[in-house]
C-alpha cells in the first residue's frame, strides 16, 4: 500500500511542477548536411487548413518535377488519405507507420505508390505511441536508420504533442499552414516552440492555405483576407514562402467519388488555378532547400 501513496505523492508534485517538454540536442550542422535525404514537414495546430492535402500533392508535384529523386509521404495522423491515394496493392499492410517507428526502421514497411511516390501505411491507432515516445528526435534517428535516400514528406496531426514535435526537430524545412487570423496565431506557437530549441526561424515557412479570396472588407487598408493575412505575418516578422494556395470546392471534391479513391490535383485538376499554385509550391519549396544551409 506504501507504494500506492508514494505513486500518489509522485503524481500530485508531478502536476504541481509540471516538467518541460524534452528538446531536442542541436542539430550537428556538419551530420544534417551529411544526411542522405531531407525532411519537409507540414504542420498546423489548427484542423482544417489543407495539411494532408498539401502534404500529399506536394509529394506528387515534387515527384513530378524531379523525376530522378525518390520521395517518401509519412503520415502522423490516424485518417487513412495517403493510403487511399497512393495505395497500389489490395488489402492491410503488413506493417504501418506505428510499426515501423516502434521498431525504428521505416524500411520494412515502406511501399511504392502510385504516381511514383513512396510512402508508408499510415495507422488508425498512431496515436498510441503518444504514451510512448517522449524523445523529439525519435522520428529523425528512425530515419537515418531507415536507409532512404531522398526526399521525406510528413504530414502531422493538428497538435504540438510529441508526433509532431519529432516531425519538426526531424525537418529540414517545416511549412506552418495559416488559413485565417487564428491559425495564424496557432503557427506563432510552432515558431515559438522553434525558438525554443535554438532553431533559425527560416527553418520555418508560413504557408497560406485555402484562403478564400472572396472574403472582402468595407473598411480598413486591407480589403481582403489574403491582404490582411499578409500584413499580419509580416507585422509578426514572420518567415513567408511566396506561394499561396486558394480554397476551392473543386479541389475538395477530389476527396469524395464513388470509387472510394482520393484524386491529386496534378491528375484531377490540371486546368485549376491551384494546379498553377501547386507548381509554384513544389518549385519553390525545392529552391528554399537547396538554397538553405542545415539547420
Amino acid at each position: 500500500m506504501s507504494r500506492f501513496f508514494d505513486a500518489v505523492r509522485r503524481a500530485d508534485e508531478a502536476r504541481q511542477h509540471p516538467r518541460e517538454p524534452m528538446r531536442p540536442a542541436a542539430p550537428d550542422l556538419a551530420a544534417r548536411e551529411r544526411r542522405p535525404f531531407r525532411v519537409i514537414s507540414v504542420v498546423s495546430n489548427k484542423g482544417g487548413v489543407g495539411k494532408t492535402t498539401v502534404a500529399t500533392n506536394l509529394a506528387v508535384y515534387l515527384r513530378a518535377l524531379r523525376e530522378e529523386v525518390p520521395i517518401l509521404l509519412v503520415g502522423l495522423d490516424d485518417q487513412n488519405v495517403i493510403d487511399r491515394m497512393f495505395a497500389i496493392e489490395a488489402g492491410p499492410p503488413r506493417e504501418t507507420i506505428a510499426d515501423a517507428l516502434r521498431s525504428r526502421s521505416l524500411a520494412p514497411a515502406i511501399r511504392l505508390g502510385n504516381f511514383g511516390v513512396s510512402y508508408v501505411p499510415t495507422s488508425a491507432r498512431i496515436g498510441e505511441l503518444k504514451r510512448e515516445l517522449s524523445d523529439p528526435a525519435h522520428l529523425e534517428e528512425t530515419l537515418a536508420r531507415s536507409g532512404w535516400r531522398g526526399l521525406v514528406i510528413v504530414d502531422t496531426k493538428s497538435d504540438l504533442e510529441i508526433l509532431t514535435q519529432n516531425a519538426l526537430a526531424a525537418s529540414d524545412l517545416a511549412l506552418v499552414l495559416v488559413r485565417d487570423l487564428t491559425s495564424l496565431g496557432e503557427a506563432q506557437k510552432v515558431f515559438e516552440l522553434l525558438a525554443g530549441w535554438q532553431r533559425r526561424p527560416e527553418c520555418a515557412r508560413v504557408l497560406l492555405s485555402l484562403v478564400d479570396l472572396r472574403v472582402k472588407y468595407a473598411h480598413g487598408e486591407q480589403r481582403d483576407l489574403l491582404a490582411l493575412l499578409l500584413c499580419e505575418i509580416r507585422r509578426r516578422g514572420l518567415p513567408l514562402l511566396e506561394t499561396f494556395l486558394s480554397s476551392s470546392p473543386k479541389i475538395e471534391s477530389l476527396h469524395s467519388n464513388p470509387e472510394g479513391s482520393t484524386l491529386s490535383i496534378l491528375h484531377g485538376a490540371p486546368t485549376s488555378l491551384v494546379h498553377r499554385q501547386m507548381q509554384h509550391l513544389a518549385a519553390e519549396v525545392l529552391k528554399t532547400l537547396e538554397s538553405a544551409p542545415p539547420v
